[in-house]
């Protein structure tokens, strides 16, 4: 038996450069969100989606995407985990929403917000507590692959060789890994979208598999967030 529960969890780009702070919210721009929902009971069966951002790097592009996940997880209802949320994702949303509301774009988005992390759990400080000798020294908590390894949860890989870009294209934008890395979309595969976005590129092979590529890179990460608040639960219940 399990709780009902939403899973949130966004990427992000640096146009205007490397971030000097992860908590500040002038370095970062939102691209996507991967979304999960699983009811309660027996069933395992997970819903995903992920939400794209629809245009440039202006506010109302900005709030577009954060009113569409708002109106997502509403339209569900239950209360939400993420992996580092606290530090990351809520922190940068409730920031946007901010920011979306004082220019006048969107001026409900901060209650919206707000409600929507109400009842948020946010697994890092579980997994924090739970496995602690995978936390590196400098860090409050482990990263994710760690925690998802030590509570056998599986978590997907994305290659590259799956996606049909054109040769060179992956050199150009200074990516020499063969797996997608959350460091990639961040430094250039979410420019990148947005770019050709903007460009109106959506129409080409390159455009359609580098967005194929962003879904299945977000939709990676939300699944395992179930299985893990599982794990995590029942170290918890053990433990007492």
């Amino acid at each position: 038996m399990h709780e009902g529960r939403l899973a949130v969890d966004i990427e992000t780009a640096s146009p205007n450069g490397p971030p000097s702070d992860f908590r500040n919210t002038d370095d970062f721009e939102l691209v996507a969100v991967g979304l999960g929902h699983r009811g309660d009971g027996d069933d395992p069966e997970v819903e995903v989606e992920v939400l794209l951002r629809d245009g440039d790097w202006s506010l109302e592009h900005t709030a577009d995407l954060l009113r569409r996940v708002v109106e997502w997880c509403e339209a569900r209802d239950e209360g939400v985990v993420t992996y580092n949320g606290e530090y990351f994702d809520e922190h940068h949303l409730r920031a946007w929403g901010d920011r979306v509301a004082d220019a006048g774009v969107w001026a409900d988005a901060p209650r919206r917000i707000d409600a929507l992390f109400a009842d948020h759990v946010d697994l890092g400080t579980l997994a924090a507590d739970a496995y602690p000798e995978v936390v590196r020294p400098n860090r409050d908590i482990p990263a994710l692959w760690k925690a998802c390894k030590e509570a056998g949860v599986d978590q997907p890989t994305v290659w590259y060789d799956d996606y049909d870009l054109p040769a060179g294209y992956l050199e150009r934008l200074g990516i020499e890994d063969g797996h997608v890395k959350g460091a990639h979309v961040g430094e250039a595969l979410g420019e990148a979208y947005v770019d050709g976005v903007v460009a109106g590129l959506d129409h080409t092979r390159t455009h359609a598999e580098l967005t194929r590529l962003l879904v299945d890179y977000a939709a990676g990460d939300i699944e395992p967030l179930f299985s893990l608040h599982d794990a995590l639960r029942r170290a918890d219940a053990s433990a007492d």
